[in-house]
């Protein structure tokens, strides 16, 4: 069996493998690319609707009262980010093409020949 220390028990702290990814994690935390300014865990979906319909949380996250408790976040979750779709800036317009085609060399289409031939002795 391995020690506590090794396996990330409580008496040895977290594996070299998990303190690793975590500094990893921290380094790439300011990157703008890591966050989704839309996203919403469901306890702040629930906490949002409670606050909104002026009851309890948890009559909102009550499974056994009518409907899905999945459906009914997926909504509130729709419309709260309907709401800060509103809020938020329009995104920038895509930048414009940065320079014209290249020209064409030569002419457009090959020249056509005066004469064509069509073989119709195919087989098909």
């Amino acid at each position: 069996a391995r020690p506590a220390a090794e396996a990330g028990g409580a008496a040895g702290g977290t594996s070299s493998f998990k303190r690793k990814r975590e500094e990893a994690q921290k380094a790439q935390a300011g990157s703008s690319h890591n966050w989704n300014p839309l996203f919403m865990r469901a306890d702040a979906v629930g906490e949002a609707m409670a606050e909104r319909y002026g009851v309890d949380k948890r009559q909102v996250l009550d499974s056994e009262g009518g409907g899905s408790l999945a459906v009914r976040l997926a909504q509130g979750e729709t419309h709260l980010l309907s709401r800060a779709r509103e809020w938020l800036p329009p995104p920038p317009p895509p930048p414009p093409f940065s320079a014209p085609a290249p020209p064409r060399s030569g002419a457009a289409h090959p020249p056509c020949p005066s004469r064509v031939s069509l073989n119709t002795n195919h087989k098909w």
